[in-house]
């Protein structure tokens, strides 16, 4: 085996962080298993980690969270739940008086040449953890069939720790996880402001991911081409199944106030934003989206795209509403009280 040592502090470089190492491993090696087992998990946590492999998690992947203290997040459980192939069990022992404290990532190719990375250390899945924490981890990689079986019988016996969780038991840490965490500022300061260009993702505070998410938002501002687009944020490409990181376009199909059926085109932008293309068939946007001023121009719009989500993968509702409305001030509350309000330099925008 060959080891060598990772540490961070809050002042280290994004290059030298764990996040960092991982993406770097990711990009040299096409490793097709995941196996994660971590005390502590939360939303953002696990996005990072999704990041570091270019948005796309290898095909076979093995979740093994600890559920003691009520830190790891439900949403984070459901977030890793819904990866596609991916198996989930959790793992207590308050009922002994103990917790269940492990951190080890091992990623691997099963193909010749066979290759993988072991990482044990002090890091949770937070993003704290992994790109900003004081932590120090062994970075371990397997050379020969002995390590590699060495490695599997790790795994192993972390893995038999755990067990699939039934939906009951979901719903009864989610009851515990939020009677234990009332406390905390972020439950209750629901008239924080975000900070401006404050990405959402990049704070552990995140209860829900946009994949997990029914409803996303955006106000509206000064959008672009006389008001026919709008610009959303690149982790709100999530909630539409796209890579914040990028893609070619998509088209989806929405459902309008009109009731009408159209489909729209999101196109990803030099400047980290997806942009969604507009028509004329969106009553608002043939109304005017944008006010005109008494020199001509066009003023800030007072409207606030609504994004929901239907049963159906490729189809959303699109809606409008008035930054003024008590409906708008409801939507704010909830993203607050979830974490999920973020800031650009003049919009807000969320989901929940």
């Amino acid at each position: 085996m060959k080891v060598e040592f990772q540490f961070q502090t809050p002042a280290s470089k994004p290059s030298h962080t764990l996040a960092q190492l991982i993406s770097d491993r990711a990009g040299k090696t096409s490793f097709d298993e995941a196996l994660v087992s971590v005390a502590y998990m939360t939303v953002s946590g696990i996005r990072l980690l999704i990041n570091s492999f270019s948005n796309s998690i290898p095909s076979e992947s093995k979740w093994l969270i600890g559920l003691d203290d009520c830190i790891t997040q439900p949403g984070a459980i459901d977030a890793a739940m819904a990866i596609p192939g991916a198996e989930v069990r959790v793992v207590s022992y308050a009922e002994l008086g103990f917790r269940f404290h492990p951190k080890v990532y091992i990623f691997r190719k099963s193909s010749k040449p066979k290759q993988g990375v072991t990482i044990l250390g002090s890091s949770n899945l937070t993003s704290q953890a992994l790109a900003g924490n004081g932590e120090a981890n062994a970075v371990i990689d397997s050379e020969n069939q002995e390590d590699f079986l060495m490695t599997q019988t790790l795994w192993d016996s972390l893995w038999k720790q755990g067990h699939s969780p039934t939906k009951q038991e979901l719903i009864s840490y989610k009851q515990r996880y939020e009677a234990a965490n009332t406390r905390k500022p972020k439950k209750v300061a629901t008239k924080r402001k975000p900070k401006s260009g404050m990405i959402i993702l990049s704070s552990d505070d995140a209860e829900l991911d946009p994949t997990q998410a029914k409803t996303c938002w955006i106000e509206c501002g000064y959008i672009t081409a006389m008001g026919r687009e709008i610009e959303l944020k690149a982790e709100q490409g999530l909630f539409f199944g796209l890579n914040p990181t990028g893609e070619n376009p998509k088209t989806f199909n929405f459902i309008l106030s009109s009731a009408k059926k159209t489909q729209l085109r999101l196109k990803f932008q030099g400047n980290h934003m997806w942009r969604l293309q507009l028509t004329s068939e969106v009553p608002e946007v043939a109304a005017g989206l944008r006010p005109r001023l008494p020199d001509g121009t066009l003023g800030r719009s007072p409207y606030v795209a609504v994004f929901e989500r239907t049963d159906k993968t490729s189809l959303f509702r699109l809606r409008f509403i008035n930054l003024s409305s008590a409906e708008f001030r409801k939507l704010k509350k909830k993203s607050s009280q979830l974490g999920t309000l973020g800031a650009t330099i003049a919009r807000q925008y969320g989901w929940c």
